[in-house]
């Protein structure tokens, strides 16, 4: 894993996950999203006290039944340019273990997933920007709950933003389990008309499935 950190300390979080930012209070963001394997919503909805709850649906290519996700962040601690945050989240979804046993293909899990979330913002001559660092490890709480090891999920990055309208991103998603393992890079630009914001974002896998994708999405906030 050392020669993944300089690939991963020049790349920016996706901004349409929850991170370390709460929510401005009684304030929604949505996110609508599709690309050759999923089509996706993300909301998420800021509530008082620094707490942000959230869900997240994903609908996979070719099956019948989507992944759902629920989460809740506090933000803990923040001095005006830097912020932490702690995150849970609880996903159902179709068993990971339906590759090697065929018989459960359709059958339900259930994870659970804690994080810890920090995030800076600061200047430059290109535009404001902000770095990222988001940390999450994964239990499942249904199959075989002894067998099965921790997930863990490694996000980290830095974004900018060179004028009013424009956003710049890239993304490092970093997923390992037991002997496997996952890094994925993407680039999004993000384009914004009122509320709305128009979204490409193409990636390609570098440990993985290498499959290069094109996500297509609209981010409304209000």
């Amino acid at each position: 894993m050392p020669w993944f950190l300089p690939i991963l300390l020049w790349l920016w979080v996706g901004a349409a996950n929850a991170g370390a930012w709460p929510r401005e209070q009684g304030s929604f963001f949505i996110a609508l999203s599709a690309d050759q394997t999923n089509t996706q919503l993300y909301a998420e909805y800021g509530m008082r006290g620094g707490w942000t709850m959230g869900t997240e649906v994903t609908m996979p290519r070719g099956r019948r039944l989507p992944d759902a996700t629920q989460f809740i962040h506090y933000n803990i601690w923040g001095n005006g340019r830097q912020v932490l945050s702690l995150g849970a989240a609880n996903e159902l979804r179709e068993t990971t273990a339906a590759a090697t046993i065929p018989a459960l293909k359709g059958a339900p899990e259930t994870a659970i997933r804690g994080g810890l979330f920090w995030g800076m913002g600061f200047s430059s001559r290109f535009g404001d920007g902000w770095a990222t660092v988001d940390a999450q490890v994964e239990k499942l709480v249904t199959f075989d709950w002894l067998g099965q090891g921790l997930t863990y999920k490694l996000d980290v990055g830095v974004g900018i933003k060179p004028m009013d309208r424009l956003k710049l991103m890239a993304q490092a998603q970093l997923w390992r389990r037991a002997d496997t393992q996952a890094l994925r890079l993407q680039t999004t630009a993000a384009w914004a008309i009122g509320p709305t914001q128009l979204v490409v974002s193409p990636s390609v896998g570098i440990i993985g499935p290498k499959t290069p994708r094109v996500k297509l999405g609209l981010w409304v906030e209000f």
